[in-house]
């Protein structure tokens, strides 16, 4: 590519990335600066408390190979992830669901990349615990899986147990646990992505325990180049 063609790149990523934080910032005043001061601060204290456990160091890093996982896939296919890996990379994003405004905004935004992943051979996996009916059917060109009961998200390290005070707000919301997992679980994934290499190696992760926090689209790109061909 020419010297103008990535100098245009870099500008449609900045402008990509500039879209996709503004997005996050109004739905951070939209939806938490306005909510009583009360309900912030049950937020607030989970966050806190997963840094104070701190989970990051507990969650599968770069250089780590990851466990294999079965699925179905859109062709009800059962599938496994090392045989996907074989023919190129794969994105992995755990999101929590799709009652959660910042989880749909970022699967949106990561629909919009659909093709310059498919240029890099790499295939996405949207996962989350949220019951198939109402989740995401996959129809953008990636896989939606189900994970029921954070088994998926139990093996990479980012799942966490929701206390009575945030089951209580949740529920005071008209979310119950069986709403959002499928499940009678009491637990959530930390939203995470990561991109795993041919060889079943972590290259890039991206967790934070502040939900409203999320991994640029841009920056997959960017760090796909940095260890895969473009065909």
């Amino acid at each position: 590519m020419s010297m103008t063609g990535d100098r245009l790149n870099s500008k449609d990523n900045a402008m990509v990335q500039s879209a996709f934080q503004d997005k996050l910032t109004q739905l951070r005043a939209n939806n938490c600066e306005e909510l009583p001061t009360s309900e912030l601060a049950i937020l607030t204290r989970t966050i806190t408390r997963l840094r104070r456990d701190k989970m990051y160091t507990r969650s599968l890093q770069v250089g780590e190979t990851v466990p294999d996982f079965g699925f179905i896939d859109a062709d009800n296919i059962k599938r496994k992830l090392y045989e996907v890996l074989e023919r190129g990379p794969v994105i992995l994003n755990f999101f929590r669901g799709l009652w959660c405004p910042y989880c749909v905004t970022q699967i949106d935004a990561y629909e919009n990349i659909q093709p310059e992943l498919a240029r890099f051979g790499c295939a996405y996996f949207a996962i989350s615990p949220q019951q198939p009916q109402t989740a995401l059917d996959g129809s953008g060109g990636y896989q939606v899986i189900f994970d029921r009961d954070n088994k998926i998200a139990r093996d990479f390290g980012i799942v966490y147990r929701l206390e009575q005070l945030e089951r209580n707000l949740f529920e005071s919301w008209g979310l119950t646990s069986a709403k959002m997992n499928g499940s009678d679980g009491l637990e959530l994934p930390v939203p995470a992505t990561f991109i795993v290499r041919k060889d079943r190696i972590i290259g890039f992760q991206y967790i934070d325990v502040d939900f409203r926090k999320r991994c640029c689209p841009d920056q997959l790109i960017e760090e796909l180049k940095s260890f895969c061909d473009r065909p």
